[in-house]
């Protein structure tokens, strides 16, 4: 009995049957062993849960160093949320604690090299890192627990006299994803977006 046996047994439970099932009792009777053999290797279930949330994001590909920094953010946080979603009983703990083991650094480390080359000053790489796996995290828990039209969103679109996304949908993340990249890329460069406003401002008075 090995850590990643474990944890890929609690990996496959969670898909055929979902969250609830995956208490140490019931992981520990698929494997055919006593509960306590599991802890000699987790101190409790959330460690465990740590380790299978990072099994699942082992299937995100490393984006290539050539493409984009943009591309290659996007690739990532949109390739972690599909992993999580392909294995509905890891899909909320994900959401609620990113995985921090060797394939969530692996993957961190992708994102923050991205986004010093997009020109971000060092503490703001950080900042701007926490708010791409913030923003991503929410989006998966909307995911989890919405996803598809329900009543409210037909009442959320009546009010508003038109069809909005899917709360949950990859639609909408895809969308509020693009805004943020853009919003990071003329923090990156500011004197750049001054640049263009002031060359539509220069249009406007033009055309006056």
């Amino acid at each position: 009995m090995t850590p990643a046996v474990i944890a890929a047994a609690t990996l496959a439970l969670g898909d055929r049957e979902g969250p609830g099932a995956m208490s140490m009792r019931r992981i520990a009777a698929d494997l055919g062993c006593d509960p306590m053999a599991i802890y000699r290797h987790f101190p409790n279930r959330q460690a465990l849960l740590d380790a299978v949330a990072d099994l699942a994001v082992q299937e995100v590909a490393v984006p290539a160093g050539e493409k984009p920094w943009d591309e290659r953010v996007r690739a990532v946080l949109t390739d972690v949320r599909a992993a999580a979603l392909r294995h509905p009983g890891i899909a909320g703990h994900i959401a609620s604690r990113p995985p921090l083991g060797s394939a969530g650094q692996k993957l961190a480390a992708v994102i923050t090299g991205a986004l010093a080359e997009a020109g971000l000053a060092p503490g703001d790489v950080l900042k701007a890192s926490q708010a791409l796996v913030a923003y991503s995290a929410a989006g998966l828990r909307m995911a989890v627990e919405a996803g598809a039209p329900d009543e409210r969103w037909r009442q959320v679109n009546e009010a508003l006299e038109g069809e909005t996304p899917v709360v949950g949908s990859a639609e909408q993340f895809e969308y509020g994803l693009r805004l943020l990249l853009n919003g990071i890329r003329l923090e990156a460069h500011p004197g750049e977006a001054s640049r263009t406003a002031g060359a539509y401002s220069g249009q406007d008075r033009s055309c006056s």
